[in-house]
């Protein structure tokens, strides 16, 4: 017992194999070029059909201006997947995509905007479109109200909750477009 306790502090602390670091940058590419690029720094595959067929559409959609320098492997595919509502696995040593149970994950901060151009904000980073017109027509001037909001890997849903449920209103999606109604 003795030597073994000997052995183990001549060994010193194990040291914990530190995350990967990605380094990478786009001003635009699809969501699975941009993930085979990072998992290749790493010496992972990708699943490029499986991930197609487990994560269509959400997987062609883009990524615009991305710019990664040094940042851990979950951290990276986490900026890259979360807002397009897909999460990863890693499957025999290659890296394969589907949809996150809680959809789109939506980061931001407004400054002081309106709640209208928050509003659209969100929206956009949701695939989504904005009815400016409509919901300004219904529901001045809550709208017009001046927020700042800050949200951090929130659904849309929530994110929406951040913003709408302090002036009072609602919203719809209706053909893709987001509404905003009084309560």
């Amino acid at each position: 017992m003795k030597l073994l306790i000997a052995v183990l502090l001549l060994a010193g602390p194990i040291a914990a194999k530190p995350e990967p670091k990605i380094t990478y940058s786009t001003a635009e590419a699809s969501v699975q070029d941009v993930v085979k690029a990072i998992v290749a720094q790493v010496g992972l595959g990708y699943e490029w059909q499986k991930s197609h067929d487990q994560a269509d559409p959400e997987c062609r959609r883009f990524v615009r201006g991305l710019r990664l320098k040094n940042v851990p492997l979950s951290k990276a595919m986490e900026q890259v997947l979360d807002p397009v509502g897909l999460r990863y696995d890693v499957v025999g040593g290659s890296v394969v995509l589907s949809r996150s149970p809680a959809g789109p994950l939506l980061t931001y901060a407004s400054g002081t905007k309106s709640v209208q151009y928050i509003v659209n904000d969100l929206a956009k980073q949701a695939g989504l479109g904005y009815d400016f017109d409509r919901s300004l027509a219904q529901t001045d001037p809550q709208c017009r109200t001046y927020r700042s909001v800050r949200v951090k890997r929130a659904t849309f849903e929530q994110a929406m909750a951040k913003v709408l449920n302090p002036v009072r209103l609602r919203y719809r999606v209706e053909g893709g477009q987001v509404v905003l109604y009084p309560r």
